[in-house]
């Protein structure tokens, strides 16, 4: 009877052991399609909501996200501009009535989606309406600590 516990308890330890050295599935990554897919709804959104006028499109933006303006002036002097997420998302919303009633809006064309690890760096050019001229534009949108997609940074250029 001793024999057969500790058998038992032997065959038990032995297949707990077992279970435990087992590898778990690693976590879902996104993949590359999942991401770009995720991508585009989101750079969609974007224009969607712009075209519209619709303040909401400041929600879009991560609260910390990076934004930086690249400004042309009528000399050709070229200025840097960092501005805080938080006052950009207050520009947007603030800005819309004033953008819808001068018809202040872009097309975008050329959109390139490459992966950057769990994101996506967005590439397009940007046609103001308003001043008539081209410009590059890069966003690099993915998940915020809760999985919801945002802009995480965005480089802009804007002519004077």
């Amino acid at each position: 009877m001793k024999r057969t516990i500790i058998a038992l308890t032997v065959l038990a330890l032995c297949q707990l052991s077992a279970a435990a050295a087992k590898p778990t599935a690693p976590k879902a990554a996104v993949t590359p399609n999942d991401a770009i897919a995720k991508a585009k709804a989101l750079f969609a959104r974007y224009v969607q909501l712009e075209h519209a006028f619709d303040p909401a499109q400041a929600d879009l933006y991560a609260d910390n996200a990076t934004i930086v303006n690249n400004r042309i002036y009528p000399d050709g002097k070229k200025t840097r501009i960092p501005i805080p997420a938080l006052r950009y998302k207050k520009v947007i919303r603030d800005g819309m009535k004033d953008a819808k009633l001068k018809g202040d809006i872009s097309n975008y064309s050329n959109e390139t989606y490459t992966q950057e690890g769990n994101k996506v760096r967005i590439r397009v050019t940007r046609y103001s309406v308003l001043k008539k001229y081209s410009s590059p534009m890069s966003q690099l949108v993915g998940p915020d600590a809760t999985g919801k997609w945002l802009i995480l940074e965005e480089e802009s250029e804007s002519h004077l």
